[in-house]
């Protein structure tokens, strides 16, 4: 019994330790946290965060827009559109108790045992995710349109929490 409490405490805390911010930084895979783009045209780029917070990912996604506008030569970028979702995982939680009792030569006794799916605790490990997905045009000035950065701005203004 004693084991399966500092089993249980010892879940919980990695289960804990999956809420807090995400470091910035590209995405393993297409469903792991962190940024991916795509270019569409030679001036135009979709742009994806995956974040533990709707704030993170927005902010990280305007990030990786300016970042992408400034290696491409420009100065600034207008987001021409985008969402904000959360990310669902499919998977399958099973939980099984069995409980057995017997008498044999060397006396009686009772077990029980209780199993968790490693899928469940591997999507609960990995906690809440929420991805932002913009489309950015790359500009080389300020103009009157709506929803136009300045690429430096941005990137001064938005730090990731691990650099600040």
């Amino acid at each position: 019994m004693k084991n399966l409490i500092i089993t249980t405490v010892a879940a919980l805390s990695l289960v804990a330790c999956a809420t807090g911010p995400s470091a910035y930084g590209p995405a393993a895979k297409s469903d792991s946290l962190g940024f991916q783009n795509t270019k569409i045209e030679s001036d135009r780029f979709r742009v994806n965060y995956t974040g533990r917070s709707a704030e993170e990912a927005q902010d990280y996604a305007l990030l990786r827009a300016a970042e992408i506008a400034l290696a491409e030569g420009y100065s600034h970028f207008r987001v021409l559109g985008g969402e904000t979702y959360t990310g669902q995982r499919p998977s399958s939680t099973s939980t099984s108790v069995g409980v057995s009792s017997g008498r044999g030569y060397y006396g009686s006794g009772t077990s029980v045992g209780v199993g968790l799916s490693l899928n469940a605790l591997g999507s609960a490990f990995s906690g809440k995710k929420i991805t932002n997905s913009i489309e950015i045009k790359l500009m080389n000035s300020a103009s009157d349109l709506p929803n136009v950065y300045d690429a430096s701005q941005v990137q001064a203004n938005i730090q990731p929490e691990a650099f600040q």
